[in-house]
């Protein structure tokens, strides 16, 4: 746990407001467990300062930024997606447990078990989007950790506050995962939101 809270919502390099980036997530659509696990993580913050809750319809679980889409031409973001497609397509579903509570300086998340259960959805989206796209930032974050943000923090400050109040140890409910959505995201003051551009489904 964290000692300090910091500032989510520093302008990260090349990000500007209305430049969007094209980002793969997988969204929990149709999963009520995990958005209501969520909501009672939620409940838990409602009224502590610093911290902006996320709303239902942004919820999100990053999986692999690409890039900024001023810089991808729409073939090679073509190219990307059909590669993804076809790699996806030799990967069954996968479900997760959902719900280990996880303190960041930035934000409040939810993760899940075991740890590296996606890596071959992330790896499948890495390979088509190396093979594709000539501009990218996939040496930007190598390691991934798997996970649903709950709230980002938005000040500098302890994060006491934060911990004494998530003093639940949430239900663990199932999560999974059968498709993944490339979307164009910007960030709009101190929120993410995007528009999806394509959905990919692991074979079912």
């Amino acid at each position: 746990m964290p000692d300090r809270m910091s500032d989510h919502w520093w302008w990260r390099p090349g990000v500007r407001p209305g430049r969007r980036l094209l980002v793969w997530h997988i969204l929990p659509t149709g999963q009520p467990d995990v958005c209501d696990l969520v909501r009672q993580c939620q409940d838990k913050l409602a009224g502590l300062d610093g911290l902006d809750i996320i709303p239902a319809e942004w919820l999100h679980m990053t999986t692999q930024i690409v890039g900024f889409d001023d810089e991808i031409p729409a073939g090679q973001a073509e190219a990307m997606t059909a590669g993804a497609a076809r790699r996806l397509a030799g990967l069954a579903p996968i479900e997760v447990e959902f719900g280990r509570l996880w303190m960041h300086s930035e934000a409040v998340m939810l993760g899940i078990r075991p740890s590296r259960s996606l890596d071959p959805i992330r790896q499948a989206i890495r390979e088509a989007t190396a093979d594709a796209v000539s501009v990218h930032q996939l040496d930007d974050e190598p390691d991934w950790t798997p996970h649903i943000s709950v709230a980002y923090s938005n000040a500098e400050g302890p994060a006491r506050p934060v911990i004494d109040a998530l003093d639940l140890r949430p239900q663990p409910v199932p999560l999974r995962v059968a498709r993944v959505h490339l979307v164009s995201q910007e960030r709009v003051g101190h929120l993410y939101r995007w528009e999806r551009l394509t959905e990919v489904a692991l074979n079912s």
